[in-house]
């Protein structure tokens, strides 16, 4: 290659060089860069929320309601006894549904039959503050006629405060892979040019688990309470200097 296309070369390459900046400015480029911050913060949990009821079959459906019904005053009648609030107890559900003999509703004709009884449920959700009495509670109200548990979760009564502690130590940790990858590159970070907080974050406990209540258990019934958490993730745009 001769000389003169050689110095060709090296002049259009300084000129591309240095048209750079002015071509990301002109695309709205800047010298940034973009983390994801995340954080996770747990804590022993201060409520129980659970939801437990009665279920009865009986040949007729005003007997199958009845006794339904029966088992779960009683339980409301021990929960208001042993200091559960009225606002912290709610009916979740309530059903009433014919039984046929081995599920078949129809016989081979494709006559419909008539039912063997019915199934009555009825179930509540209560909020227990106190956790140390939710053995007992538990206990208690499978003497007093719950047959059925459906649904068990820990929380806290007030979230707010260790939802925030997790946002703030989500910016710390976006701020420290910025500062990471800027120390990296060799430039030195700037101002915080967006901040995004992302989906994904929240509380998070135990998964509910589902069982049968049994009247004829002794004592109260064990409960592991562990911790409940709060998360929170972020996207934050540092400006590069």
């Amino acid at each position: 290659m001769s000389l003169k296309n050689w110095t060709f070369l090296i002049i259009f390459a300084a000129s591309t060089v240095l048209a750079l900046p002015a071509f990301a400015q002109s695309q709205g480029i800047s010298r940034s860069v973009t983390v994801i911050g995340s954080a996770q913060i747990s804590a022993p949990p201060d409520k129980a929320v659970i939801t437990l009821g009665a279920r009865h079959t009986a040949k007729s459906a005003a007997d199958a309601l009845t006794q339904t019904n029966d088992a779960v005053a009683a339980i409301l009648s021990r929960m208001e006894e042993m200091g559960v609030e009225k606002r912290d107890i709610q009916t979740s559900s309530l059903s009433l549904n014919p039984v046929w003999r081995q599920g078949q509703r129809y016989d081979d004709a494709g006559t419909s039959l008539a039912p063997v009884g019915f199934e009555a449920s009825n179930t509540v959700t209560v909020t227990l503050r106190d956790l140390t009495s939710l053995g007992a509670v538990l206990d208690r109200v499978a003497r007093d006629g719950a047959n059925s548990f459906s649904g068990f979760r820990f929380g806290l009564i007030d979230p707010q405060p260790m939802q925030d502690r997790a946002r703030e130590a989500a910016v710390q940790d976006a701020r420290r892979k910025a500062e990471l990858y800027a120390l990296s590159a060799g430039v030195s970070l700037g101002d915080v040019l967006l901040i995004t907080e992302e989906l994904g974050g929240g509380g998070s406990g135990f998964p509910p688990p589902v069982m049968e209540m049994s009247a004829s258990r002794s004592g109260s019934v064990p409960i592991a309470q562990g911790e409940v958490s709060q998360s929170a993730r972020v996207k934050i745009i540092f400006q590069l200097n």
